[in-house]
């Protein structure tokens, strides 16, 4: 990747008294759960710029702040919280405003590039950024764009397109971003040529200046550009995007034919719900929202403050009291507390919440306000949430004492609130000292807790209930692995002859597909001998369904052997019908949840139906 352009930082990093009170001021906060994007197919087709991954998605967040009513740039608002979450920076890191200067400086020093290309030679030079206002006081950053984005993003009538940004949250590469939003933009070209019988063809360089990839060798493009992006698009958005070589100038590939399929309505926002599903599990999973090692973890991206019992809570909620309050009632777990603890001891508990939640966002002496946060506060429980899993074995640990000591010696100092909050800040401190006196028979008990060995889960940790790559390496333990997630009794009891049949071979193909590797056109799918692709696209279906039956049963139904090969065998326009199965059992395994729930509908709507005759349509 290109360096970017470190010139001089933009004058506007420090805070200034400068408003424009004609223009509209669009927060975060206000966006809600809006995550459409809209942007002009010549912005997305033709600007050429170079965006780090989790910058792109903050650009995108930011794009999705628009109203389709607006009529004019707002000026962007949001907390240094809020920006850093986006921008995949960790908030709790001591350094946040250098950090924000940083990603801002980065953001608003890259050029685009904009090539018109229709008829002309005129090139359009700017930068995303017009100004930036870092308010220390408020921890509020305020942006503007640049005004010759207007005609691409506002009041959009034509030639332009949509697209749900939650898609691109789990993308992990630059390059399937830039990937997504072109195929959205040329999707509907591409139906439009279908239906003509023509080819879409993207030329390679073109291409390659698009999604800022400065290598020219074919292999890398398709390993690191072309099959990442389809691995990560395919089975996860709301497209299937797959390509083939076009034309060849002796052995330079020069440009590819690209195939830009609508993935059914009900299969497209179930992946919408997964995606959000995954993030939340991610993050509970890894007890905590940010992983410095990565800054690039697509899992900090969120629309919304997860509350759970497990993860940390952000600096910006010391200036809200009653919400701070009801986020340390969560991470108390107090209907656990309730049927634990004493009366008095329950009594005292809210008094140390009262107080927590009363003191977190106050200024005194010297202690650090981030974000409207006392800094020594929040990263002290926030650590204790990360460690123990919330707070609720820290509360069972302290409540006695404070009962029988702290409160009624709180009553006879001149500031009591004051003493008890700074017994709360040392017993923080001194957590250990408390979780480590848990029963062992408790559920809550944690041996790595009690001997301090705090070791975070790796992010690809193996889970019991789904499949792994390792199950791939060999064709047995996939065909094993397979059939862990397969009721196969079930199944006996249910299936006819003909469709055991089919079921023997839909798992023997199943397993194929899980472990192939084509002549390298995998490549970027692959992880050891597993074809990621397929193995994420099952365990989705053993997430929502409990197993793998009801997939490999529709299946089963669809392509029964006692009337599918008749009918196949009967249709002249079918070439070759293995390939045909071959074929449809492969998108059906990368689209498990339209294959169930279409049969499901087909069966309630008309139980007259043959089924596994709909596939046969395309031929007539």
């Amino acid at each position: 990747m290109a360096k970017r352009n470190n010139a001089a930082e933009f004058s506007s990093l420090v805070a200034t008294d400068y408003e424009e009170p004609e223009q509209t001021v669009a927060t975060y906060g206000e966006r809600g759960n809006q995550t459409v994007v809209r942007k002009s197919n010549e912005l997305i087709q033709n600007a050429m710029y170079n965006l780090t991954l989790s910058q792109q998605k903050l650009m995108l967040h930011i794009f999705a702040m628009i109203k389709p009513s607006d009529t004019e740039l707002p000026r962007y608002e949001m907390s240094i919280y809020e920006f850093l979450k986006l921008c995949g920076v960790d908030p709790h890191n001591g350094s946040m405003y250098n950090q924000v200067k940083k990603n801002i400086s980065e953001i608003a020093n890259t050029p685009v590039q904009w090539i018109r290309i229709e008829g002309t030679q005129k090139i359009t030079m700017f930068r995303w950024i017009n100004e930036s206002t870092i308010d220390k006081g408020t921890g509020k950053i305020t942006l503007t764009l640049s005004p010759l984005l207007k005609p691409h993003l506002i009041q959009l009538k034509e030639f332009y397109t949509t697209m749900d940004v939650t898609y691109i949250m789990l993308m992990k590469s630059q390059y399937s971003v830039r990937i997504y939003e072109l195929c959205k933009s040329y999707q509907n070209l591409y139906l439009k040529n279908k239906e003509a019988g023509k080819p879409l063809v993207w030329d390679i360089d073109n291409l390659r200046k698009q999604v800022d990839c400065s290598a020219t060798n074919w292999a890398h493009i398709r390993r690191t550009v072309l099959d990442k992006a389809k691995s990560e698009i395919n089975g996860h958005t709301d497209i299937l995007f797959d390509y083939a070589v076009y034309k060849k100038a002796k052995s330079k590939v020069i440009e590819i034919s690209v195939q830009i399929e609508p993935v059914e309505q009900k299969e497209a926002a179930q992946n919408l719900t997964d995606i959000t599903s995954m993030i939340s599990k991610r993050k509970k999973r890894k007890g905590k929202l940010y992983d410095d090692s990565d800054a690039n973890d697509s899992s900090v991206l969120s629309f919304g403050y997860v509350s759970s019992p497990e993860t940390t809570i952000p600096y910006s909620f010391g200036q809200k009291p009653a919400e701070l309050k009801e986020e340390i009632l969560v991470r108390a777990e107090m209907n656990l507390l309730k049927k634990e603890l004493s009366i008095s001891e329950l009594e005292a508990v809210n008094v140390i919440i009262d107080t927590m939640a009363n003191m977190a966002g106050k200024a005194r002496g010297k202690n650090t306000l981030i974000d409207g946060g006392d800094q020594q506060f929040f990263e002290a429980m926030n650590e204790i949430i990360f460690e123990c899993k919330g707070l609720h074995k820290w509360f069972a640990g302290i409540a006695g004492r404070y009962v029988k000591t702290v409160i009624p010696t709180a009553k006879t100092k001149a500031s009591p609130v004051l003493y008890l909050w700074k017994s709360i800040l040392d017993d923080m401190g001194n957590y250990r000292l408390y979780t480590s006196c848990m029963d062992k028979d408790d559920d809550h008990y944690n041996e790595d807790v009690v001997e301090a060995h705090f070791v975070e889960a790796e992010e690809d940790e193996a889970v019991a209930d789904m499949l792994v790559p390792k199950d791939a390496d060999t064709k047995k333990s996939m065909a094993q692995a397979l059939q862990r997630f397969i009721d196969e009794k079930e199944l006996e009891e249910k299936l006819t002859a003909g469709q055991k049949e089919a079921y023997e071979d839909i798992l023997h193909l199943a397993t194929y597909f899980c472990r192939r590797n084509v002549k390298s056109k995998d490549e970027g799918m692959m992880e050891g001998k597993a074809n990621m692709q397929f193995l994420n696209s099952l365990n989705k279906c053993i997430a929502k369904y409990g197993s793998l039956t009801p997939l490999f049963e529709t299946l089963s139904v669809i392509y029964d052997y006692d009337t599918y090969w008749k009918k196949v065998n009967r249709n002249d326009k079918i070439r070759n019908p293995k390939l045909l199965f071959q074929s449809e059992i492969e998108q059906s395994l990368l689209m498990p949840f339209s294959v169930v729930e279409n049969q499901k509908a087909r069966t309630q709507t008309s139980t007259k139906k043959e089924t596994g005759t709909d596939w046969l349509s395309m031929f007539d």
